[in-house]
């Protein structure tokens, strides 16, 4: 991930963006999302996400989380994703967004 993808995501969590549970369709990294508009931090990659986000949201109420307790959260389920992962790519993909994801944290706790 670039410094520039970096900042563009810290940026976006710090105006409300909200993370994506589902990664991101071309290179497995970590999405998120603000007005309708998913943005890769990972390659960068942008897209229009209105209909999948309204599926993607439970008929409950969903609990609020701070950002860095939804990046704990989104650490977790890459670790229980790569625990099960026996493709080597694939694992690499999801370590990589999980250093990313760590590397988006520090930046937020220094703010």
């Amino acid at each position: 991930m670039s410094k520039e993808l970096t900042k563009k995501a810290v940026d976006m969590l710090l105006k409300g963006a909200t993370l994506v549970s589902n990664p991101c369709p071309y290179c497995k990294g970590v999405r998120i999302i603000k007005d309708g508009n998913a943005f890769c931090a990972n390659c960068g990659r942008e897209a229009k996400e209105d209909k999948i986000l309204q599926e993607e949201k439970p008929k409950e109420k969903i609990k609020e989380f701070s950002s860095l307790e939804k990046l704990d959260q989104k650490i977790k389920d890459l670790t229980d994703e790569l625990q099960q992962e026996k493709d080597y790519t694939k694992q690499q993909q999801i370590l990589k967004s999980i250093n990313d994801i760590i590397s988006i944290k520090e930046k937020l706790k220094k703010i």
